[in-house]
């Protein structure tokens, strides 16, 4: 049997296509490379310090006070490799679709102190200042309170490590036309307008990080997108632009049943 002849039309569409796909993955074996080069550079620097801290160790490893120094230094490095590696776990289990979200009704106030608290010693460390904004009046969702903690943590964490010491960072809660809305506005570097549709990209930050010597994998963004949209809701990012701060909105819809606190 013959084959069709494509109209000039269809064959236009074709080529395109074919272009888009060879462009697709030219771009993720591109953002994959430069991933792993970053991953490298991201596992060598804790693990660098270990090695230097067991050199040390077994020279000093009298001295109770150096060795105390030591073990915090060793505690610190290992718990930044864990948040590295649940961070890839994260993300690669939110696209496979392996979380389930545990809904309950919450109050979003209560929520954005616990992950303030989870934060500060690491924002304080960077040198910055952290202020809070919250109503007096409850502000009610239906969330799964672990997975809704992230969201704000990874926010709060993202603001702190791009920024020069001495940034400020706001948080915010409030509830607006129907919806629950959480903002974190921050002093730091800020985002070309032109790549704030690509901040949720996962590993976009990546480049971002190698253009600005900042840590991070870039996964935190894109898990505060999967993660909203799983709830219903969306994630935003605004700026005015490179030096002018940056800030990150998430909405949920407020809930319309009756709300009985549950803790």
């Amino acid at each position: 049997m013959a084959s069709p002849i494509l109209s000039r039309n269809e064959h236009d569409q074709e080529t395109k296509r074919d272009c888009r796909s060879d462009f697709e993955l030219r771009e993720a074996n591109r953002h994959m490379h430069v991933f792993l080069d970053w991953l490298g550079h991201e596992l060598r620097s804790p693990l660098g310090a270990i090695s230097n801290a067991l050199q040390i160790l077994e020279v000093q490893g009298d001295d109770p006070a150096k060795r105390e120094w030591i073990q915090n230094l060793m505690l610190r490095q290992v718990q930044s490799i864990n948040r590295l590696v649940e961070d890839m776990r994260e993300i690669s289990h939110v696209e496979h679709g392996k979380i389930q979200l545990h809904k309950r009704f919450l109050d979003l106030k209560q929520v954005v102190v616990r992950a303030v608290e989870t934060v500060r010693s690491f924002v304080a460390e960077r040198g910055h200042q952290l202020e809070v904004v919250l109503p007096s009046e409850p502000v009610v969702l239906e969330a799964d309170p672990s997975r809704l903690e992230q969201i704000v943590t990874n926010l709060l964490n993202n603001a702190a490590k791009f920024m020069e010491p001495g940034g400020q960072i706001w948080v915010m809660a409030e509830s607006d036309d129907g919806d629950v809305v959480l903002r974190v506005r921050d002093s730091g570097i800020g985002i070309d307008p032109e790549m704030l549709p690509h901040v949720f990209d996962p590993f976009w930050q990546v480049e971002r990080a190698l253009l600005h010597s900042r840590g991070g994998l870039g996964i935190g963004l894109a898990l505060v997108q999967k993660l909203a949209q799983m709830h219903g809701g969306s994630a935003s990012a605004h700026s005015q632009g490179l030096g002018y701060g940056s800030e990150f909105v998430v909405r949920l819809r407020r809930p319309s049943a009756h709300w009985r606190e549950t803790g």
